[in-house]
């Protein structure tokens, strides 16, 4: 395990002008306003455990209350290959509360998650780590991203269920609501080429009024926000909901990407209600 899940020397060494004299200062001020002091401490907390330990109790300790509904669902697929496709309405956490909840049931679950997450060491057993959007300019990040498309599909192949959150960025707000934007075409076709069954998943509720304003101000400045947004969810009831599983011949019959895309979120979608009482 990390001695801290986010240390001085991994933050500093993304940027020159974050090391000497001055770059401490600004380091400091990075720890202090991006959350990252309360991130490490939330990690050295349950750092004991590991996998599904780990997950479980970190979320008890943070007070966060999970409700699941449709949950037999997933007794259908004891064994054999999956696809979880989830709204992403939190950030970091959705993919923490999908492990909690799929791999309760399926051990050998694991989710497709970015750069940031795949940090988190205690949960490596759950994790594939990819950038299924890095551009061609970018070689190392290109090959990165393929080898672990190639890894995702392999996991398949050999057996196992997989989480997805297509829209491959949180949540965004809008005027009325807020919603994933439109799911993408590289994840889309990661799904299409499994040829696996697909169990929509929604995760209710979104982040904090103040990180949604500041999205309408600039996405940038609301990054910053989204490890304070990890920390602050205690006591909050966050519900899971599972929809019908989608087969294999449902999906041929939509052979646009942007049309399946559509269609695998509206089916996410539906679930948006509120939970029974």
């Amino acid at each position: 395990m990390k001695d801290k899940l986010i240390s001085r020397d991994m933050i500093q060494n993304l940027h020159p002008v974050l090391r000497g004299r001055f770059g401490n200062i600004l380091t400091n001020i990075i720890f202090s306003v991006g959350g990252l002091n309360k991130v490490n401490a939330i990690y050295d907390a349950s750092k004991q455990y590991t996998g599904l330990a780990f997950v479980n109790d970190m979320l008890d300790k943070m007070g966060i209350i999970r409700k699941y509904e449709n949950y037999e669902v997933l007794d259908q697929f004891k064994e054999g290959p999956f696809i979880t496709v989830s709204n992403h309405p939190y950030g970091h956490i959705d993919g923490i509360i999908a492990i909690s909840t799929v791999a309760s049931k399926r051990r050998d679950y694991k989710m497709m998650v970015n750069w940031m997450l795949s940090q988190i060491d205690t949960m490596d057993e759950h994790f594939i780590g990819v950038n299924p959007y890095a551009k061609g300019n970018k070689m190392k990040d290109l090959k990165s991203s393929v080898a672990g498309v190639k890894q995702c599909l392999e996991h398949l192949r050999d057996g196992h269920p997989l989480g997805l959150f297509p829209a491959g960025g949180v949540s965004s707000p809008h005027l009325s609501k807020t919603e994933d934007r439109e799911w993408q075409p590289t994840v889309l076709r990661i799904i299409q080429k499994a040829k696996v069954p697909v169990i929509p998943m929604f995760i209710s509720g979104n982040n904090s009024w103040f990180y949604r304003f500041l999205g309408f101000i600039d996405w940038r400045i609301r990054t910053v926000r989204l490890l304070h947004e990890t920390t602050n969810k205690k006591g909050k009831t966050i519900y899971v909901r599972f929809g019908k599983p989608i087969s294999v011949e449902e999906q041929a019959k939509y052979k646009d990407v942007k049309e399946f895309g559509e269609f695998l979120k509206a089916q996410t979608y539906a679930m948006k209600r509120k939970p029974n009482r």
